[in-house]
């Protein structure tokens, strides 16, 4: 089994390289289970207490482990947790331990200049909800700042990774490529 986590902030991609993924695998008759967002962010979304976090995520991975599939996907898994938690990647070291053996974690970055167009497009774009969730996080330049910081953060929790790990720029939307690229890494 190998497991993929795409990370990276919102935006950045992550639903359209999983769709992507997801054609290339079931073209090739591979068994893929997708985790998404609802599963490990979305239950406790206004959480900031990383035990909760934890206790979530040890939940969840030890539920999928136990599943007899060629690849697992996660869209989004643990990088969230810490920014939300302000906690360290130390905290999280159990996490990654108990995905050690099979996990590449992908991460999508957008060139910092093209994340307020994002944010704005998404807004127009996606459903209602998400963009009221948005709109909590201040000023339209606030949101910006905000998903600015939030990629900065991130980038510095991959330094501290002990899981193998890809960096993609999304800023043009190639991801049909970057699909294809993440699993020739797996394979």
């Amino acid at each position: 089994m190998k497991i993929i986590i795409l990370e990276g902030i919102a935006t950045s991609g992550k639903s359209s390289v999983k769709n992507e993924l997801v054609k290339i695998l079931s073209s090739r008759g591979l068994d893929f289970l997708i985790i998404g967002e609802d599963e490990t962010l979305m239950p406790i979304l206004e959480n900031t207490d990383k035990h909760t976090s934890l206790s979530l995520l040890q939940e969840v991975i030890g539920k999928v482990l136990n599943e007899k599939k060629d690849f697992i996907i996660f869209d989004r898994l643990f990088f969230t947790h810490i920014f939300r938690t302000h906690s360290v990647m130390e905290d999280y070291r159990m996490i990654e331990k108990m995905l050690m053996d099979e996990a590449l974690l992908v991460f999508l970055k957008i060139d910092e200049a093209i994340i307020p167009e994002r944010i704005a497009n998404a807004q127009k774009h996606r459903e209602k909800s998400w963009g009221e969730y948005v709109q909590k996080k201040g000023t339209t330049d606030e949101i910006n700042q905000y998903y600015i910081n939030q990629q900065r953060t991130l980038l510095k929790l991959l330094e501290q990774t002990q899981l193998p790990y890809k960096i993609y720029d999304t800023t043009n939307m190639e991801f049909d490529s970057i699909a294809e690229d993440v699993i020739k890494q797996c394979l």
